[in-house]
Formats: structure tokens, C-alpha cells, sequence
């Protein structure tokens, strides 16, 4: 899946992370010309820091203890004691300040350092861009990067336009790989990565469903999850070791009520050895079902449910396939990543009936 072209992995992020505007469209020009995916990734982050020191860059209080010759925020008593302050007319003093040095504000100039590495290739025109925005974030101090800092963070001002950046920066971190003896950033192309882009294409195609269509209601309620038709017969010890069943879609209209599954295979059928045609992955169509019967017995009341396996296309022919089990219509489809968004657009409408 490493052959999706720049532009369509940068609308399937926007997607994916909710921030499609129609100014994002008209960034495409400038990133036409981008033939890697640091380099997307770095001209995006360079433009949003540079976008956010021109209309003010977020602050917070944050705590920090200093030697002053008269009392400010809350006296360190031990410290003062330890150090023999008073000796010198001074105190240490704990106090909060209004700074730009926050946690938010530390990822991203870390994110933007880690593109800097000497072992990460970019473009020259975009590192200039990184560099630059880095330098502008003079004051900000580097952070230690964890799977669990962007979970810590606690976003005011400017929302939506750090939650997209800070989402650039958390695919940075989990595509950058330091290697231990010269603490040097190396750069892996997460198109390579197949759970990375399962994870990817499932929330473009939930993101994509909210924005661009009517018809109908995306996981109402904020709900995915499943029940089981017949859990309540167990008792409460024994419910928790069943395993929990939740879509990636579902989708609801007064007309039709659908679970949309997605899958990220290379081949969106199984081809077994001597047979020309090729089968529906089992595994997939069981579990389909699985969430068909029992969404269909617990919420019975409203459209009969119809299922939908939702591929990407890598070679070959355009999957179109569609079943009937145990009275549940079953489509399989593919939707090529590969060419003008526009028709991606159109196919994706295509699957739903939009």
C-alpha cells in the first residue's frame, strides 16, 4: 500500500482526524510537488506551527521555583533552610507563570527537531520550512517522547488546530524509530505498516461518512458496540470473559440500517491453491454476520440490517460482490486508493447508495 499517492494519504489524515476544511483542499498545490510522506508530514506540521505564532501561540501556567529576594507564589521552607538562602537575602519560592513553555507547545517542537535528524531525508525547500518553525518556538523546551504524552495533554485555545497537529506529531513519534547507539531518528514510511494503515483507513472511512453524506446517521448515539442477544442468561461472573463485539460503522437511515466492516488486506479475496475464483475471507464473513444477527435480535424495530465489507483496492479488478445469508444482504466491495480524489470521493458515496 506504499504506492497511495501523497495527496490522497493527506486526505485520508484530514479525514481520519477531522479536519477537512476548505482551506485544506487549496493547501494541495503546495504539496503537490511532495514525493515522500516525511515530507508531507513535515510540511503540514511546519505550516500549522508557523499558522499558530501568527495568531498567537497558546499558553498556560506552569509551575517553576526560583531564588528571589522577596516572597512570590508559596516559600520553599526545606529548600531556603538547605541552601542557607537567608543568608544571602533570598528565598526559594514556588509560583505559577503564564508561559508558552507547556506541554502541547513541547511536542511539537520536539516533532519538529526529530524531522531535523541528519538520518531523515526531506526535501530541502521543507526542511528550511521545519527548521524555521522550529526556531520560532524559541522558548519552548524539548520533551521526551512517550506513547502516553499525548494523552496527558490538555487542549484550550485553538482546539481543532492542535488536535490535528498534535495527530501529525503522534504519527511522527510512532513512525520514527531511534536507534540506541547514536540516539540517531530514522524515519519508517507508515503506508508500509499494515496495522497503521488499518487503523487509518477505519477512521477515514467513519470521518469521511460524517462529513460528506445525509443519508445517514453515523454510529448513532455515539455507539458501536454490539450487544449479545443472549448474554443476560449468564451470569455477571461469566459475561465479562465474552468478548466484546463493536464496528467500525453503522450506519442508520429510516430505510436501511447497515454495519459497514472495514478490512485492510493486500488481496480482498482468498485464493486457495488450482482455483481461479476467489472466496470472501471466512473469518471476515463470520464476523460480519456475527455482528448482523445479534444487532438485528437485540434492536429489531426499524430496517432489517445489511452488512458491508469495505476493502481497499491494491491490483487487479474492482471487488463487487454481494450475498444473501441467513436473510441478511452481505455486500464486499474495494475502493482504489490510488486514483483522483474525486473519484474516490464518488465510489465511497457509490458503496452506501449516496
Amino acid at each position: 500500500m506504499d504506492s497511495i499517492p501523497i495527496l490522497n494519504v493527506y486526505y485520508l489524515l484530514c479525514y481520519a482526524w477531522r479536519h477537512v476544511q476548505e482551506r485544506d483542499t487549496k493547501r494541495l498545490a503546495s504539496l503537490a510537488d511532495l514525493s515522500t510522506v516525511q515530507d508531507l508530514l513535515g510540511k503540514v506540521l511546519a505550516t500549522g506551527v508557523n499558522h499558530l505564532v501568527r495568531r498567537g501561540i497558546a499558553r498556560g501556567y506552569v509551575e517553576r521555583r526560583e531564588d528571589l529576594a522577596g516572597i512570590r507564589g508559596k516559600l520553599a521552607v526545606s529548600e531556603t533552610a538547605k541552601r542557607a538562602l537567608r543568608s544571602r537575602a533570598r528565598a526559594a519560592c514556588d509560583f505559577e507563570e503564564l508561559s508558552v513553555d507547556i506541554l502541547p507547545n513541547r511536542i511539537l517542537r520536539t516533532s519538529l527537531r526529530s524531522l531535523l535528524s541528519p538520518r531523515i531525508t526531506l526535501d530541502r525547500s521543507v526542511r528550511g520550512e521545519v527548521r524555521s518553525a522550529y526556531r520560532r518556538l524559541d522558548g519552548v523546551s524539548r520533551v521526551r517522547l512517550k506513547r502516553n504524552t499525548f494523552g496527558q495533554v490538555q487542549l484550550g485555545g485553538q482546539r481543532r488546530v492542535y488536535h490535528h497537529l498534535l495527530s501529525v506529531c503522534r504519527l511522527l513519534h510512532l513512525s520514527s524509530v531511534v536507534d540506541e547507539k547514536t540516539g540517531h531518528t530514522t524515519f519508517r514510511d507508515f503506508r508500509r505498516d499494515k496495522a497503521t494503515m488499518w487503523r487509518l483507513f477505519e477512521d477515514f472511512v467513519t470521518g469521511f461518512y460524517e462529513r460528506e453524506q445525509r443519508l445517514y446517521r453515523v454510529n448513532p448515539g455515539g455507539r458501536r458496540r454490539i450487544d449479545w442477544a443472549d448474554a443476560r442468561a449468564t451470569d455477571a461472573a461469566n459475561r465479562a470473559r465474552i468478548p466484546v463485539m463493536e464496528a467500525d460503522v453503522i450506519l442508520e437511515s429510516p430505510d436501511r440500517r447497515i454495519i459497514l466492516d472495514t478490512k485492510f488486506y493486500r488481496d480482498a479475496l482468498a485464493r486457495g491453491r488450482g482455483t481461479g475464483t476467489g472466496k470472501l475471507h471466512s473469518n471476515n464473513l463470520y464476523q460480519l454476520l456475527a455482528y448482523l444477527r445479534n444487532r438485528q435480535a437485540t434492536r429489531p424495530d426499524g430496517a432489517r440490517h445489511e452488512g458491508i465489507l469495505l476493502y481497499p483496492q491494491t491490483d487487479g479488478e474492482p471487488l463487487r460482490a454481494e450475498v444473501w445469508l441467513e436473510g441478511f444482504r452481505i455486500q464486499a466491495r474495494t475502493v482504489d486508493l490510488d486514483r483522483d480524489w474525486r473519484l474516490i470521493r464518488g465510489e465511497m458515496l457509490g458503496v452506501i447508495g449516496g
